[in-house]
């Protein structure tokens, strides 16, 4: 009897894919959580978004700190002039370089905390 009840557990264990949680999945686990409503929750969510890119973009100080998950930094890359005679090392031939625009990268370090707890 109590191997089949392992077998169970098993088989269904197996059954279940991981799958990363989907929009529509994370608004139910929080509503269901917070007892918020589901049309409530995305608008936090959607605020949440807005205050992060309103903090990252132009005026914004280029740095925002989700408390207790991670610290998002804009940095700007510049550009990278080319016309550079070069030498390929796997063959050996010359090559001229190209140009780079310059771009933004957004970085997400996430904070010591989740670091420790996720060892």
């Amino acid at each position: 009897m109590a191997k089949a009840a392992k077998a169970a557990g098993k088989a269904s264990a197996k059954s279940t894919p991981k799958k990363a949680l989907t929009k529509s999945a994370l608004l139910t686990h929080l509503s269901e959580k917070t007892k918020l409503s589901k049309k409530d929750v995305d608008l936090v969510l959607t605020e949440v978004v807005e205050v992060v890119k309103g903090q990252l973009t132009g005026k914004g100080v280029g740095k925002f700190v989700f408390p207790g998950l991670a610290r998002i930094t804009l940095t700007k890359v510049k550009a990278v002039k080319g016309g550079v005679e070069k030498i390929n090392p796997l063959n050996k031939q010359k090559y001229i370089t190209k140009d780079k625009p310059a771009y933004n990268k957004v970085i997400i370090r996430p904070i010591k905390a989740l670091k420790e707890a996720l060892k």
